[in-house]
């Protein structure tokens, strides 16, 4: 009996992992007014993603994690609207 329950709880984890990630947001699937707004959001979660990967491979603990993702993406940012400012 309980080689079955830990079975089962061996298959059903890993696939509530997987369900429970966030899918992009596709801009090319809502609305024409609502795109920019999508492209922007789009945008932030590939950076969060990028920084979490980042933090991951950098093993960073969970209580620094936050920060570590905050500053992690700022700094994108920033250099970002800087490449966007020096593009004549």
């Amino acid at each position: 009996m309980t080689r079955i329950v830990i079975a089962f709880f061996g298959l059903v984890l890993p696939v509530a992992a997987l369900a429970q990630q966030q899918k992009l947001p596709d801009p090319n699937g809502v609305a024409p007014q609502y795109r920019d707004v999508a492209e922007q959001h789009r945008a932030q979660a590939l950076r969060r993603k990028f920084c979490l990967d980042k933090a991951e491979k950098e093993k960073v603990l969970k209580r620094d994690l936050a920060p570590y993702i905050n500053q992690c993406t700022d700094t994108i940012e920033k250099a970002q609207a800087d490449a966007q400012r020096t593009k004549p």
